[in-house]
């Protein structure tokens, strides 16, 4: 009889790659900001779900005969566990805002790491590019990411759409590879859910207020 415990998905160096395939995947251009928004102090809450599968580590117990016991480690195909990730707008002024991207094992778990990207609000470029890992804050690539507007969606379709914070009223358009729900009363990224080629984002919880500057804190 052969059972088999698992480890835990997403070690450390796969939610790295993870992390850095999501900001890739999901790097569809600069969005032009609007004098009022995005807004400082707004955030929002998603849950990523890679489609993309991996190698990981399985333990496996075999019996013999006369109850002896023998353990191996085999290697197994499984997508890794869901990520979550909290975009929030943490400074601003006239010409540019901060957009924070905090990735975490839980909705409300200790940061895993911090980007902070500072955009001109007039172009969507991006002047200056940190993250902060464990070995403190680096110089990282433009991730190209940027809070999405209804209108950007040309000839989208407006439809409901259900996520863990619920159904939201949103207009539905093709976007980088895949198909996105946009709405503007989703603080922070006007994203209420992304189904992607390497996986879906969904929207979990958002606030209008209340964003932490967790490199300045």
């Amino acid at each position: 009889m052969t059972t088999h415990a698992r480890r835990a998905l997403g070690a450390a160096a796969g939610r790295w790659g993870l992390v850095a395939l999501l900001l890739a995947t999901l790097a569809v251009g600069a969005v032009a900001a609007t004098a009022t928004g995005p807004t400082v102090g707004t955030w929002a809450t998603y849950r990523w779900t890679s489609s993309v599968t991996e190698e990981v580590p399985v333990l496996v117990r075999q019996e013999g005969q006369g109850g002896q016991v023998s353990w191996s480690i085999a290697k197994e195909t499984a997508p890794p566990a869901p990520i979550f990730v909290t975009y929030s707008i943490v400074r601003g002024d006239a010409r540019t805002y901060t957009l924070q991207i905090v990735t975490q094992q839980t909705a409300d778990g200790t940061p895993l790491s911090v980007t902070q990207t500072q955009v001109e609000r007039a172009t969507g470029k991006a002047l200056r590019s940190v993250i902060q890992r464990p070995k403190g804050v680096i110089e990282t690539p433009e991730s190209g990411f940027r809070p999405l507007r209804e209108a950007a969606l040309k000839g989208g379709a407006k439809e409901s759409v259900t996520v863990p914070a619920g159904t939201f009223a949103a207009t539905r358009g093709s976007w980088a590879d895949g198909t996105v729900w946009v709405s503007d009363q989703i603080p922070a990224l006007g994203l209420v859910k992304a189904n992607l080629k390497t996986g879906m984002l969904e929207l979990v919880k958002s606030g209008g207020s209340g964003a932490k500057d967790l490199l300045r804190s």
